[in-house]
């Protein structure tokens, strides 16, 4: 494969400033440390919620746990959508800042003793959430050289998963019995520490990382300070090239123009859109948030104290931290399609398990399964939907494949603790439903997903696209950005040599 002057820099890892590009990885991936803390903390508290601070019976318990959770996904859909517009008015670094003074407002909000602020601090939180999810990974395309793009990328997820399994693992610090002092007033730090790592996440990017992404300041014709932004990434001799480099890309999208939502929907796009669609759909399907949003109620059910249970959700929150940094291995190693299929046929044998093993009330043995259900996720689906997703559609089609995955994160958090009460259908029949959604899907994944591993954009476009390698408005051949050659699996070759 040829490459520029540009190209190769970007692939030599001694280009630029490590300990800069890594600080500013970490620290914006906070956002996605606030994404699986805030989606994660009602697991142990609802618990405690009933015994001490609201009181609830069983049923009003079942039904705020629908109703606090469910709140979030609707805030977390919301946010998806206009973080990139807001990101492309305010720019990358603003936007960060706006969304860490929302989080500030929504963490307090839930300290107040009252079940409806709290509905609307949790929907103010979900918005952050969703905003996070669409902001944090661009910023971190844009900051990145491509070099340490994948690895960078896996931290999107190692954040998540530290955030969920911390806000677990502080469900050890709420009290049995003894309801006062400072141990009563636990749950308040609980739902008050995103206030701690927002402003933390604030005055890193007031007073370190002042800079907005070269590419956002290129794209709005702030050349000097795209130099100065390059400069803090990049080692000087390497400055300039990579500054042509993104003017030379901008004036190729500009040729080629931006795909808008009609042609999104239209031959080219359509078909993939659904795809997209699906697994992004199908990630929530799994039934990972019911194990996340209610894991200690589930271990309960076979461990019996509310400690053990807490103790078992700590341990799945580990199992998944885990699998996820060793994920990346995998990923480099098979194809998207391989690691989907074969990752929807495991999930679902262990999901049938736990099925069976709530009907035929062994529920002793449920440790097991879901165990190996977390370990299989972070293999498999945690990480590659969002990597195929990206590889096949443009950012306006990503954009409406996060809010279907936000969609049925929403109907799984509302849904589930209501379906597996033992007055309506009980645990063991409704995860036989996300068993019979991963039977069905197996067949598209076989059928309609087509390997995009280490293909280019413009492969991709010609597997996927009616007309091969023809633009649909005018029936000519695709060029300038739309035919942009990926280097990442000319790196990923280098770097297992």
């Amino acid at each position: 494969m040829a490459t520029n002057a540009g190209d190769t820099a970007a692939l030599t890892a001694d280009t630029f400033h490590k300990g800069t590009v890594w600080g500013m990885v970490l620290n914006s991936t906070l956002g996605m440390f606030q994404f699986g803390y805030i989606l994660t903390i009602l697991n142990t508290l609802m618990i405690y919620f009933q015994k001490d601070v609201y009181h609830f019976d069983d049923a009003e318990k079942d039904k705020y746990s629908s109703l606090l959770n469910s709140a979030v996904t609707i805030g977390a859909g919301i946010g998806a959508l206009v973080a990139g517009p807001i990101a492309k008015k305010l720019g990358r670094r603003m936007s960060m800042i706006f969304i860490d003074l929302i989080v500030l407002v929504a963490s307090f909000l839930t300290l107040i003793t009252n079940v409806n602020v709290f509905i609307v601090g949790r929907i103010i939180g979900g918005f952050c959430v969703g905003f996070n999810s669409t902001l944090v990974p661009l910023y971190m395309n844009e900051i990145t050289p491509l070099s340490i793009k994948g690895i960078a990328g896996t931290f999107n997820q190692i954040q998540i998963c530290l955030g969920s399994f911390l806000a677990v693992l502080f469900g050890f610090g709420l009290p049995d019995s003894d309801f006062s002092g400072f141990r009563g007033q636990w749950w308040r730090v609980m739902l008050g520490f995103p206030i701690l790592i927002g402003t933390i996440r604030l005055i890193l990017v007031f007073l370190v990382f002042t800079n907005d992404t070269p590419k956002y300041l290129v794209y709005n014709n702030e050349k000097e300070k795209a130099e100065e932004a390059l400069t803090r990434i990049y080692k000087q001799e390497y400055v300039n090239e990579q500054l042509e480099l993104l003017e030379h890309t901008r004036e190729e999208e500009e040729k080629a123009g931006k795909v808008n939502f009609r042609e999104l929907f239209g031959s080219r796009y359509r078909g993939r859109l659904l795809i997209a669609c699906f697994i992004a759909f199908l990630q929530q399907m799994t039934g990972v948030n019911a194990f996340i949003f209610y894991s200690t109620d589930i271990f309960k059910k076979g461990a019996g104290s509310d400690q053990a249970a807490v103790t078992l959700s700590t341990l799945f929150g580990a199992f998944n931290l885990l699998a996820t940094l060793v994920s990346g291995q995998i990923i480099k190693r098979f194809g998207r399609k391989t690691i989907l299929i074969w990752g929807d046929i495991a999930i679902t044998a262990t999901i049938v398990v736990t099925a069976v093993l709530f009907m035929t009330d062994s529920t002793s043995a449920l440790v097991y399964p879901i165990f190996l259900f977390i370990i299989l996720f972070g293999f498999s689906y945690g990480p590659v939907p969002w990597i195929f997703i990206a590889e096949i559609l443009p950012d306006i089609g990503v954009g409406i494949a996060v809010l279907t995955n936000w969609t049925g994160s929403f109907l799984v958090a509302l849904l589930f603790p209501l379906l597996s009460s033992d007055t309506v259908m009980g645990p063991g029949p409704s995860f036989l439903i996300f068993g019979a959604f991963g039977v069905l899907a197996l067949f598209v994944l076989i059928f309609f997903i087509k390997e995009t591993y280490g293909l280019t954009p413009a492969q991709i476009n010609e597997i996927y696209s009616p007309k091969v390698g023809v633009d649909d408005k005018d029936n000519t051949p695709l060029t300038g950005a739309k035919n942009e050659v990926s280097l990442q699996g000319e790196y990923e070759k280098m770097s297992d040599a």
